[in-house]
């Protein structure tokens, strides 16, 4: 657990301090006269802030424990990998970094958005062996709240938090 304790404090502080980046990128609303502290970015920075001391906590303890010593190998990163919630993250990762990295920017929002949350579900209410027609809800479940999730995700930052989406 020391191991992937340092590991998980050092992503918390990468994301962290990514978050604080892209959050001192977004419109501060000057030209509204909006007070410094209504800002779009000022939420997202300030969670920031709390991910990358509780990752530095986490990074902290777990060097103190031998944490940081992580020993890899290829016979060790395929037993890791092995592993299906392992399996499970790296996937979901993937995914996520497709979506924010590649998508995002490239093609409208809602089309990357919908695109994202139903790769999403059906990818990990997939199962081998099952029914043609478990397979078919699946695929219009994944749909449908692709669809609605990405409508109210879009309005809810355009009109409630004033965040104009890419």
């Amino acid at each position: 657990m020391v191991r992937a304790d340092f590991l998980t404090g050092i992503a918390l502080i990468l994301v962290g301090l990514y978050v604080i980046l892209e959050s001192w990128r977004m419109p501060r609303m000057e030209h509204l006269g909006a007070h410094p502290l209504s800002v779009p970015g000022i939420v997202p920075a300030f969670l920031a802030g709390v991910l990358i001391v509780a990752g530095a906590v986490l990074a902290i303890r777990s060097v103190r424990a031998g944490g940081h010593r992580l020993g890899l190998s290829r016979e060790k990163l395929r037993e890791v990998l092995a592993k299906p919630g392992n399996r499970r993250l790296v996937i979901a990762l993937v995914l996520t970094i497709g979506y924010a990295g590649f998508l995002i920017g490239r093609i409208p929002y809602e089309v990357a958005t919908g695109l994202f949350i139903f790769a999403f579900i059906v990818v990990f209410e997939w199962k081998r062996g099952c029914a043609t027609t478990r397979y078919v809800r699946i695929v219009v479940a994944a749909a449908i709240l692709a669809v609605v999730t990405t409508a109210i995700v879009g309005v809810a930052f355009e009109r409630l938090f004033l965040v104009t989406l890419p």
